[in-house]
């Protein structure tokens, strides 16, 4: 299995391997993508279903610790990110009050059993170039990191088969460079992948690209196409994180929950062209903050 998803969805999980006649009894090993809640929380309880190995990125586990803390730390990015953006004191609080009620239904439903051990385990820590003998198939892993810190892409050696995560999706991933993820490294990872041999490439979310290198070429694309936007807004004037990402992404995500992903995407390309001291932060009243452009870079 690659990826467990959410501890809340394990009865789903359950009966979708009823449909294909396997249950978690047969399971024997599962790998994990990264450590995001949606990929990995189902861990903390699932060997009181399963005997599988469970397999990830080396020194991961290490670093999350207790997940539920490291879930706190997940929000009080998310938290940096709106304060960052918005200046508006009852809009600030409107946006954390709706990631507050998504962190809660976690908590609750870990709470709702007492088979769970919030410390993170992996059985067995993978690097790259690691192969595991799975019986009738070798799994091979590459480090693709961007999205996440700790991503791998695990895929069937010789039949050109890749599980992608969270890295390659139908639409952008998100990219938390306030936390785990680095926008740069997520331009490599992709790269990376458009060289290599792939027949079929299978994402955690939405349905598989029937031509795998086309997807890949157009998120790498569309991630330069709204960098370049960023740069020219820039140029005209100063921007807060707020109205660069809804000029940006439209005004549809101001609403939605994908404002804090919008908010995240923007602000991994802020972070890139300050690393490469294209903008300065201008500290308006912190955290609350914008950006000025003094590059040189061509649009």
């Amino acid at each position: 299995m690659i990826d467990s998803g959410y501890i809340q969805n394990l009865g789903l999980l359950q009966r979708a391997l009823k449909k294909i006649g396997l249950n978690f009894s047969k399971i024997r090993h599962i790998f994990y993508t990264h450590n995001h809640i949606d990929h990995i929380s189902a861990a903390l309880t699932i060997r009181n279903y399963s005997g599988a190995k469970l397999y990830g990125k080396e020194n991961m586990a290490a670093k999350i610790g207790n997940y539920l803390d490291h879930m706190q730390y997940f929000q009080r990015g998310e938290n940096r990110l709106i304060y960052k953006a918005i200046s508006n004191f009852e809009l600030r609080k409107s946006y954390i009050d709706i990631a507050d009620k998504e962190r809660k239904k976690l908590n609750q439903a870990y709470a709702k059993t007492h088979k769970v051990n919030p410390i993170l385990k992996m059985d067995i820590e993978l690097v790259e170039g690691d192969v595991i003998d799975i019986g009738d198939k070798l799994i091979g892993f590459l480090h693709t990191p961007g999205h996440n810190l700790w991503h791998l892409t695990p895929y069937i050696v010789g039949e050109g088969i890749y599980f992608t995560g969270d890295l390659v999706l139908s639409n952008i991933s998100s990219i938390y460079a306030e936390i785990d993820g680095n926008l740069a490294d997520y331009l490599k990872s992709l790269e990376r992948l458009s060289h290599l041999p792939i027949k079929r490439l299978l994402p955690a979310h939405g349905q598989e690209p029937n031509d795998p290198h086309k997807a890949i070429k157009t998120l790498h694309k569309t991630l330069l196409i709204l960098e370049r936007g960023v740069i020219r807004r820039l140029k005209n004037s100063q921007y807060d994180l707020n109205d660069l990402a809804l000029e940006a992404m439209g005004d549809k995500v101001k609403n939605s929950p994908y404002f804090v992903v919008a908010l995240a995407i923007i602000h991994s390309i802020l972070l890139k062209l300050k690393e490469q001291n294209m903008i300065k932060i201008i500290e308006v009243d912190p955290p609350y903050e914008k950006y000025e452009w003094i590059g040189e870079m061509d649009a």
